[in-house]
């Protein structure tokens, strides 16, 4: 009865080798089943020659209208496998209720309808067998019930025919299952072929592109003939670069002789002809440019030399580097402005010099996302162009441009009132905001922050003006970015009680007082019982009442105390959950700052054998940001936690920039979408359309998809006809805390009042 599951490209050939066969199958079981009733209405009891046969019919019917609908379905492997193991059984039950009734009318008529009963067997399963002849379990079923009880019953009836009958149906019954173990092996032959086949040709393929989008230049040539049989899209770019050099284009590169590439052809034909002579690495002249080339022998499987391939690079700069090692150590390498050091000797002549200046700290708003996403070599393009255009902006002498690393620019120029700087500063804003075109059609638009610091108002010294125009940016990135901002002293005051904040936050730490886990209920869509509850940090400051994770998180990621905060969510969560006698999860947020150094694996581990919870009770929830800052070590971090038996959540998702490259790549369990879609999904179609996609897709990965955000009915009812699996938001409760931390709360407000009270009646 078992169907093998370990090849499933064979389960969905026989999936639709069945949805082809089996609705004729059907036809001939009931037309030859009326036939014989024909035959018996008028001789055998009504429910037996009429009512069942209608009941074998609807059954029939049923059967065949699934296979016909689902003919020109695309099988998924969980679909192909349930249903084959359904076939099987279904075989056995209709193979005994047909056999069953057709003995059972047996007793009935003369010698003619005995016979026709036995002809009636007899089609019928061969008819079944060769139908289902590529599920060979189910027909192995079907032949042994029908024919066992065929041979079986006539042999014992005593007449010579019928006895003779059933021994030759026993010799057709092995020869037909002979012949089904033979198409069934040539069957899954086949099948198994065309598998390896196109995976074979999968694999090629893939390597082919990876080859293809390779930034080292390659290309193979004919060890007889000793034409190019191969380039990829590097050397083609590189062709067109020195194409002027050549007797040859970029688009005639194939089928072109390597002779065009050296003076000698005879010497490097010589090496290229034999893998003896190889691996081997030339530097080639060509006119001003220099070629390095690297040559490898390509060899089959049994060893045969295929032929040679190269590898090559214009190496031109590399061979003039020696001239420029001079103007390396002052000036940035991709822009040709001053780099950090230069600057700082500037400034710092000017504020000797003259006392009077400006230092505008420049920072481009949406790099880094055109960085990561279209890759460095369009991010370096960009920012050759933004220094371009920046230069152009200062073109007067007395301004000194430079790029202090990244994307941070920096431009110095004499100014004595805040009100020419800001007006410069908004000049260049506007200038390096106009849209970018790279290569042909590519067209890329980022903004422009910057900070200003004045001397000597806002410092005497080069090292000051850098932290104070820092501060300056910073402000200016908060405020909505493409915005230019003078320093001034109240953001100092900023950063005191930034620290402020920081003392007090490793005091509750320490203390663990005035700190809570709050929960907000994750719940089934279709039923409304809570699976799981997210865990949220609180803090409850006695001076300044609640104080928003959004302003002390940051503060513990920049100060290292973020691992202590999450060892204390983590710890009283999975302590509090395994408390409860169900089986809700609990969510915990992990930041981007603790994936990649090795420690958050054992945090949790810790968690899970203190409080002694199931580590199929924690869910560890994830930003796309994050992972895309911590790159491979975070990626790592992450599946440590998935073998350790805990569930991985991706947050966010659809806000974050590779969001497709982390659903497969990740050991992911949960995808929960992004509220701001969901909130948008009624009114505005293409966000309802991402919902039900990322619906979609968790369906098809197999991974529980969670509608974040939802505060309505209509919302609900929204992301319920998308497929989200789970529900989340304020509809179905905020984030609360314990029982236990209710008096303890109440305690702080009071405190906090009579504080405050205090304080306000002190100052008046």
């Amino acid at each position: 009865m078992a169907v093998p599951v370990a090849n499933p490209e064979l389960l969905k050939a026989q999936y639709r080798s069945l949805s082809r066969q089996l609705p004729t199958m059907y036809f001939i079981l009931l037309s030859s089943t009326w036939a014989l009733a024909a035959t018996h209405v008028e001789i055998a009891p009504f429910w037996l020659a009429v009512l069942v046969p209608i009941a074998l019919t609807v059954l029939c019917a049923v059967c065949s209208l699934y296979w016909w609908n689902t003919r020109d379905v695309e099988p998924t492997s969980e679909m192909v496998l349930r249903v084959t193991e359904r076939t099987n059984y279904l075989a056995v039950g209709i193979s005994l209720a047909f056999t069953t009734w057709a003995l059972l009318l047996f007793p009935y008529g003369d010698a003619y309808t005995q016979s026709h009963i036995a002809l009636y067997m007899a089609i019928t399963v061969i008819t079944c067998i060769f139908s289902l002849m590529h599920l060979r379990s189910a027909a192995w079923n079907v032949a042994l019930i029908v024919n066992s009880a065929f041979v079986i019953f006539f042999m014992t009836t005593g007449q010579p025919t019928f006895i003779a009958a059933a021994i030759n149906i026993a010799f057709v019954s092995v020869g037909m299952l002979a012949i089904l173990s033979i198409n069934q092996n040539n069957f899954e032959s086949m099948v198994n072929a065309q598998t390896e086949a196109r995976r074979e040709q999968e694999e090629q393929s893939r390597l082919m592109r990876m080859i293809d989008d390779m930034p080292v230049a390659v290309m193979t040539v004919d060890p007889e003939a000793f034409k190019i049989t191969y380039a990829n899209e590097t050397s083609k770019r590189l062709i067109r670069k020195i194409e002027h050099l050549l007797p040859i284009s970029s688009e005639d590169l194939l089928g072109m002789s390597i002779d065009v590439f050296h003076k000698n052809p005879a010497h490097q034909r010589r090496i290229l002809s034999s893998p003896e002579n190889l691996p081997h690495s030339a530097r080639i002249n060509l006119g001003p440019e220099v070629l390095d080339l690297k040559v490898s022998a390509v060899t089959a499987d049994d060893g045969s030399y295929i032929g040679p391939m190269l590898t090559w690079a214009l190496v031109t700069n590399e061979v003039k580097a020696e001239n420029r090692i001079r103007q390396l150590a002052h000036y940035d390498t991709l822009t040709g402005l001053p780099n950090r050091v230069t600057f700082r000797e500037k400034l710092a002549e000017a504020l000797k010099t003259t006392g009077q200046v400006a230092l505008l700290y420049i920072d481009l708003d949406g790099f880094k996302l055109v960085n990561d996403t279209r890759g460095h070599s369009v991010g370096d393009e960009l920012l050759a162009k933004v220094a371009v255009r920046l230069h152009s902006a200062c073109k007067e002498t007395a301004i000194t441009v430079g790029r202090l690393g990244g994307d941070e620019f920096a431009v110095l120029m004499p100014c004595e009132t805040a009100g020419s700087a800001t007006t410069f500063a908004r000049r260049i804003i506007k200038s390096l905001s106009v849209p970018y075109v790279l290569g042909k059609d590519t067209s890329i638009r980022i903004g422009v922050s910057v900070g200003i610091a004045l001397a000597p108002e806002h410092g005497r010294e080069a090292d000051v003006l850098f932290t104070r125009a820092d501060l300056a940016l910073y402000e200016a990135k908060s405020a909505g970015k493409g915005q230019a901002n003078v320093f001034c002293a109240e953001l100092e005051t900023r950063i005191q009680d930034r620290a402020q904040l920081e003392g007090d936050l490793r005091e509750a730490l320490e203390a663990e007082d005035s700190l809570f886990v709050f929960y907000q209920p994750i719940v089934n869509a279709e039923t409304g019982e809570m699976t799981a509850q997210e865990a949220l940090i609180r803090w409850f400051h006695l001076q300044r009442g609640w104080i928003s994770p959004a302003d002390f998180i940051p503060v513990a990621e920049q100060s290292g105390l973020i691992d202590k905060l999450c060892d204390f969510v983590l710890k009283q969560a999975c302590h509090d959950t395994a408390r409860r006698n169900d089986d809700v999860r609990v969510a915990v947020n992990i930041s981007g700052v603790q994936l990649g150094r090795g420690t958050l694996a054992p945090a949790v581990l810790s968690a899970l054998v203190g409080s002694g919870l199931s580590p199929d009770r924690l869910e560890i929830e994830v930003t796309e940001t994050a992972i895309l800052d911590a790159e491979t070590a975070g990626m790592d971090d992450l599946r440590r936690l998935h073998d350790m038996g805990v569930r991985i959540a991706l947050d966010d998702f659809g806000t974050g920039y590779s969001s497709l490259s982390h659903v497969r790549l990740l050991p992911l369990d949960k995808i929960k979408i992004d509220g701001s879609f969901v909130k948008e999904a009624v009114d505005r179609p293409e966000s309802a359309a991402v919902v039900k996609a990322v619906a979609d897709l968790g369906t098809r990965l197999g991974v529980t998809t969670v509608a974040e955000g939802v505060e309505t009915q209509a919302q609900l009812d929204r992301v319920r006809e998308e497929g989200c699996v789970e529900i989340q938001g304020y509809f179905f409760g905020q984030p609360a805390p314990r029982e236990q931390d209710v008096e303890i709360i109440e305690a702080l407000k009071t405190r906090h009042t009579q504080t405050r009270e205090a304080a306000e009646r002190k100052t008046s």
